[in-house]
């Protein structure tokens, strides 16, 4: 709420006494604070109309940059929750690269086996992140000029989108072996002992493959992302890139 008060001086004689008052006086504005319920002079002056108009564009500019720092708080919070997630991806990804380049067949299933059920669906969730992360990240440098780095940096960008994209179709191309895996462990955690079959052997090996793309492709996407995580957060907030595109694309 808005509170206006008028401070009138009462020098002057008999007869000027209304117009001294006139002339000499002051129009305060206090305006309440919406925590505490109190009252504080915002701006005096000798124009009401004037100070209360100002004083009510003060109130909504007040109004509008508390909810812009409020979204530029919310924008950098997701942009470092793609960043974490990006980050999660590539240390999986290295991760279950090692187990499967170190061992042979046998030993990788007794080790992969019982985590088949919750690699693929961190391997599923977090590219899934990470794809939408890059998306984000391409639309941002886009609107901040590529960064005055040009098709440098939209090469770079497209890169990134393009890993985890990989990355994610690799997943589902692993989904059912990872299905099978994780099936076998909990019918017979010793299975990986049996004899296996050459249809499994084939489907084993075409696997294989599929898991090292997924992997390579999501450490590549970290790597590549590692590069520009700076920029990313730093652009993170909103209006500052707002403000960048309309100076660069207003006039077009």
């Amino acid at each position: 709420q808005i509170l206006q008060v008028t401070i009138t001086g009462d020098s002057g004689e008999d007869g000027q006494v209304g117009k001294e008052k006139d002339e000499h006086a002051e129009y305060a504005v206090y305006i309440e604070s919406g925590s505490d319920g109190m009252f504080k002079r915002r701006r005096q002056g000798k124009d009401p109309q004037g100070i209360a108009m100002h004083s009510r564009a003060d109130g909504g500019e007040r109004d509008q940059d508390k909810l812009k720092s409020f979204l530029d708080l919310l924008a950098s919070l997701i942009a470092s929750t793609f960043a974490f997630c990006q980050g999660l991806l590539g240390g999986i990804s290295l991760l279950l690269l090692y187990y499967l380049t170190n061992q042979d067949d046998r030993s990788f299933l007794r080790s992969f086996a019982p985590l088949a059920s919750d690699a693929q669906k961190a391997f599923m969730f977090l590219s899934a992140m990470s794809i939408v992360g890059a998306l984000d990240k391409w639309s941002k440098d886009q609107m901040a000029g590529w960064m005055l780095r040009g098709s440098t940096q939209k090469l770079i960008d497209g890169i990134i989108v393009a890993n985890y994209a990989v990355c994610f179709a690799a997943t589902l191309v692993c989904a059912p072996m990872d299905d099978i895996i994780a099936s076998s462990h909990q019918r017979s955690p010793e299975w990986f002992r049996w004899e296996l079959g050459a249809d499994f052997t084939a489907t084993l090996a075409m696997w294989r493959v599929a898991h090292v793309v997924r992997c390579l492709f999501g450490l590549l996407g970290w790597v590549s992302v590692s590069w520009e995580t700076r920029s990313y957060l730093n652009n993170a907030p909103n209006k500052p890139l707002h403000d960048i595109y309309e100076k660069l694309f207003s006039n077009q």
